[in-house]
């Protein structure tokens, strides 16, 4: 059985349309080099694109299905290799430690009390005005 056949054979048992739907299409996807733009799964399924990215998030989450996206190369596909599995696996993690290191700097910001702002003179310009 090849890989299309196979996931098209395992989304034939998703009991929910929707999901079942964008899982037959991304089917037809094996492969960083079959990507296939959110767009086009858009028009394929007739979902809004907020629904389709919340089923592949569904897909990958619930159904453990290998579904790969990574910057610099447009839409999504099931991964084939370990080598696309790692690339995509790895710019997560750097994604997370980003997104940690925005949330220590945001737990750690200063915000001024009403009173400290309510205490500020307004710079004057150079001239007075």
């Amino acid at each position: 059985m090849n890989p299309s056949d196979y996931y098209r054979w395992k989304s034939d048992e998703i009991k929910e349309a929707d999901i079942r739907l964008v899982a037959s299409c991304m089917s037809e996807h094996i492969g960083q080099d079959n990507a296939v733009k959110l767009e086009r799964l858009v028009a394929r399924t007739g979902l809004g694109e907020r629904q389709v990215r919340d089923i592949l998030e569904v897909l990958v989450k619930d159904y453990k299905w290998p579904i790969g996206a990574h910057a610099g190369k447009a839409g999504r596909w099931i991964i084939e290799t370990e080598e696309e599995r790692w690339h995509v696996a790895n710019e997560l993690l750097s994604r997370e430690n980003e997104i940690r290191m925005r949330r220590k700097a945001i737990e750690q910001a200063h915000i001024p009390a009403r009173l400290e702002l309510d205490n500020q003179v307004p710079q004057m310009g150079l001239f007075g005005g």
